[in-house]
């Protein structure tokens, strides 16, 4: 096997095959993670642009160096017998990949199924809905807009409709947010449908007292945990909803494009991705159909998620306490940093401490402006201006303008004043 220091951030990976390309080798493949076992506990590098300060941890994440050479070996293996790897390794990997999402979030790996995204899971989800005119799907004022967009198009092809909760920002509660979603559960809710950890407004929702109000109702439930893995404790096996659905590149520090859905026992007969390869016809008695149509979707860079393993190590050996200090150490980090930013610009923070993770968003003053590059004009001036990467952007209906800001371990508290001081200057102009 060669050694892990032949790649580099800055250098393409070595072109010549792995051992694993080795003939003849008719067993399993070795686990990935043990190509980069030594490695685990090494410090975590992110290939952050020089000059530039990351607070937006939360839309896309970063992808430490270790876990990036993970995946350059993987593509190695790949490339070197693609047609083993796709027909016989593929699936080894993939269960591998489901361990450690298993172990992670106490689920069984059986229920398990990787998918490029959260928004991918969340549209898979929907489309394996059996709706008719007159069933209401529940959710709130706070969910991604990729997920109103699915939903409209569901909509116009089920005759389903949607309700919505209306939650407060910033001044919440949990009980508030509880009240507003169950209270608007009736005889004809099909399924509520929230997010564990909303994207823009940031609060993570009561979720396990919604799943048991509806659970007792005979309302299935959908947690949308795009946010949720490595964010804060995430215990599916407690939450026990119908489905739940993930990204892994946002705070698992995992590659783009990986992610997975939770699917309740009882309900993953018939329960299909919304690609269908050429062997979903086929039938396994060794093997359920759930995982196969799941782990193959035709020809695709799967290597992603199969290096979720080595995220998981990674990112949990950079702090004794392992993963209960990061979220911890990040948590305390962006509370007191969002006093700081709040403290510089004049305004109370309202949003309560257990209703923060790792990332908190921030109602601004004025409304959202236009931008060609970023999005908002604003987040654009804090980029060109000051070198800060954070986004700012409206929540229709519930907030004109906020700012959303992360904690990651790259972060320090330094970066929250530089912040202060720059939103001060340009809300100043």
């Amino acid at each position: 096997m060669p050694d892990s220091s032949v790649f580099s951030v800055d250098q393409p990976a070595n072109d010549s095959p792995s051992s694993q390309a080795g003939l003849p080798n008719p067993g399993r493949p070795d686990p990935i993670i043990e190509f980069v076992r030594h490695r685990i506990s090494e410090p975590a590098r992110f290939p952050i642009k020089p000059g530039l300060t990351m607070l937006n941890n939360g839309s896309y994440g970063l992808t430490p160096e270790v876990v990036r050479d993970a995946q350059r070996e993987l593509r190695c293996r790949m490339e070197a017998d693609p047609v083993r790897f796709f027909k016989a390794d593929l699936e080894d990997y993939c269960d591998d990949a489901r361990s450690a999402i298993a172990s992670f979030t106490n689920t069984n790996p059986q229920d398990i199924a990787l998918v490029p995204n959260g928004t991918f899971a969340v549209a898979t989800v929907l489309n394996n809905l059996d709706l008719e005119p007159g069933d209401e799907i529940l959710v709130t004022d706070h969910e991604y807009m990729a997920s109103f967009n699915e939903l409209g198009k569901i909509c116009r092809a089920t005759g389903a409709e949607v309700v919505v909760a209306k939650i407060p920002f910033p001044d919440v509660s949990p009980e508030q947010v509880i009240d507003s979603v169950v209270g608007s559960m009736t005889d004809r809710t099909k399924i509520v449908m929230i997010s564990h950890i909303a994207s823009a407004s940031s609060l993570i929702m009561p979720v396990k007292e919604i799943v048991d109000a509806a659970k007792q109702r005979g309302i299935e439930s959908f947690l949308d945990g795009a946010h949720t893995p490595g964010q804060i404790d995430l215990n599916i096996g407690e939450l026990d909803p119908t489905w739940y659905a993930a990204s892994c590149h946002k705070w698992l520090m995992c590659p783009k494009g990986t992610g997975f859905i939770y699917t309740s026992p009882n309900r993953k007969d018939g329960f299909k991705p919304i690609v269908l390869s050429c062997r979903v016809h086929e039938t396994r008695p060794e093997r359920n159909a759930y995982l196969c149509d799941f782990d193959y979707t035709g020809t695709n860079d799967y290597t992603g998620n199969l290096v979720i393993p080595v995220a998981i190590e990674h990112m949990g050996a950079q702090l004794p306490g392992g993963w209960n200090e990061l979220r911890l150490r990040n948590h305390d980090l962006i509370v007191e940093g969002a006093k700081i930013v709040c403290d510089s610009i004049g305004i109370d923070q309202h949003v309560p401490d257990s209703m923060i993770g790792t990332m908190v968003s921030i109602p601004l003053p004025g409304m959202c402006e236009p931008s060609d590059l970023l999005g908002e004009g604003l987040w654009d001036r804090l980029y060109l201006n000051h070198g800060l990467q954070v986004p700012v952007w409206d929540l229709p209906g519930v907030c004109d303008r906020m700012i959303r800001i992360s904690a990651q371990l790259y972060n320090r508290i330094e970066d929250y004043e530089r912040l202060g001081e720059a939103l001060r200057i340009e809300l100043d102009r």
